[in-house]
C-alpha cells in the first residue's frame, strides 16, 4: 500500500542540531589528540631539515 506522507520543509528542528553539536564534540575528542602529534612530528622535522641546511649554506650549526 502506498501513503502519502506529507513533507516537512521547516528546515532543522532541536534533534538535527544536538545531532550535529554531538559528533562535533566526538570529532574533537578523536581528531584533536592526533592533530598534536602529527604537528609535533611535523615540527621536529622541520628543525632537524633547517638546521641540516643551515650548516650546509654556512658550514656551520646554529646556536641552540
Amino acid at each position: 500500500m502506498i501513503v502519502n506522507q506529507k513533507e516537512n520543509k521547516r528546515g532543522f528542528g532541536v534533534s538535527e542540531i544536538i545531532g550535529i553539536g554531538t559528533v562535533l564534540v566526538i570529532a574533537a575528542a578523536i581528531v584533536i589528540p592526533g592533530l598534536k602529534e602529527i604537528s609535533k612530528d611535523i615540527i621536529d622535522k622541520t628543525k632537524g631539515w633547517v638546521s641540516d641546511e643551515f650548516d650546509t649554506i654556512f658550514n656551520m650549526s646554529p646556536i641552540n
